[in-house]
């Protein structure tokens, strides 16, 4: 079981380049309950910032439009299935779709003080460094921000 002890809210700073602590979920299915779990644990509303791939160029994770088509898929399930969890739990939740040029999706809680470039310099910098290389995995980030999925 992971447990997350909630801090202040802030991004990480790009000039940071302490290693990225991930920890596998396993699937996108695996991933609801720990996950709304953990954003359920400040008993306040949530607005998930949700980084969706629109193009990329080839990866290990993603070859062509079609995985892309995938993973915007499942990623969208997710979202849905991840507010149902927390409005089952009666955490307000609500999100904000970004579109990224990463091959990867990067989906984290904030609140709502923090502005849109800053997480979205953020959100870039850490998919840049995140050393994913296979496909359909569910990593979990503990961020200054608080929890972090990435998904491949």
């Amino acid at each position: 079981m992971i447990s997350v002890v909630p801090r202040s809210f802030s991004m990480p700073s790009p000039s940071s380049t302490q290693e990225l602590q991930l920890n596998e979920l396993g699937s996108l299915t695996d991933a609801v309950e720990p996950f709304a779990r953990l954003l359920s644990q400040t008993g306040r509303s949530v607005r998930l910032h949700c980084s969706v791939p629109m193009w990329s160029s080839p990866s290990d994770t993603c070859l062509d439009l079609h995985d892309l088509h995938d993973l915007r898929s499942r990623i969208l399930l997710f979202i849905h299935d991840l507010l149902e969890s927390l409005r089952s739990a009666g955490i307000p939740a609500s999100y904000r779709l970004a579109p990224s040029n990463s091959s990867l999706c990067f989906i984290c809680a904030l609140p709502t003080e923090l502005s849109a470039p800053k997480v979205r310099s953020a959100a870039v910098e850490i998919l840049q460094n995140a050393k994913i290389h296979a496909r359909e995995k569910v990593l979990l980030a503990d961020l200054e921000c608080g929890p972090a999925l990435i998904i491949s």
